[in-house]
């Protein structure tokens, strides 16, 4: 379950990813260095400051929607992530039991964008979907600290840059999984922390080779 669990975060990540990488692909891939970082509060969310505000907004679509998964977009051109916030967030939404499938597009720490798809999901039990933001007793902060410390984990610097996020239900054990998605040291392989976002306890860990150029 965890495995296809993960390769659902992998293609979400990395469709938000690509359209990025080729441009910066052109750079230097062998300066592989230490990466600077300006927070701005203003907009850089937390995964749980990011949920809120998308489910208020799917909320306005129908009151029965749900958080199904979502990631951070890897859209900034200097690698952020490193305090656990991201300024752009892709947040999915359904309802059990029905295809519909809402995308809340966070940009720059605000809605951008809303997208309704009617047949898009296969119908699912509520045992997908996430109630509410509540449910997460654990934020990005404190799971990068986590992930910092079980494991060499590392900001990307071409390629999901800095470190990203995401979330999903694990529908067997019944509560959401945070991930917090880095690098291995030498930036050949992306790794994967999925973490119990109730207990802040580490569920599983993966790694992934990547070919960025």
């Amino acid at each position: 379950m965890k495995k296809s669990l993960l390769l659902l975060f992998i293609c979400v990540l990395l469709v938000s990813c690509q359209q990025y990488a080729d441009k910066n692909s052109t750079e230097d891939s062998n300066v592989v260095s230490e990466v600077t970082f300006t927070p701005n509060t203003e907009m850089d969310l937390t995964l749980k400051e990011a949920l809120e505000i998308a489910h208020e907004e799917a909320l306005k679509w129908n009151k029965k929607a749900m958080l199904y998964n979502g990631t951070s977009v890897d859209k900034d051109k200097t690698p952020t992530g490193m305090e656990g916030r991201r300024k752009h967030w892709n947040i999915e939404f359904g309802i059990p039991d029905k295809t519909d499938y809402y995308l809340v597009t966070i940009r720059n720490g605000k809605v951008l964008d809303k997208v309704h798809l009617p047949n898009e999901l296969k119908p699912m039990s509520k045992n997908y979907f996430i109630s509410t933001v509540e449910e997460f007793k654990y934020d990005t902060p404190e799971l990068l600290k986590k992930a910092q410390k079980v494991t060499k984990i590392y900001p990307g610097d071409i390629f999901a840059k800095g470190y990203n996020y995401g979330f999903i239900k694990d529908p067997e054990k019944n509560f959401p999984l945070v991930m917090v998605i880095g690098w291995d040291q030498a930036k050949k392989n992306m790794i994967y922390s999925m973490f119990n976002a109730v207990t802040g306890e580490l569920e599983e860990e993966f790694e992934r080779e990547q070919y960025k150029n």
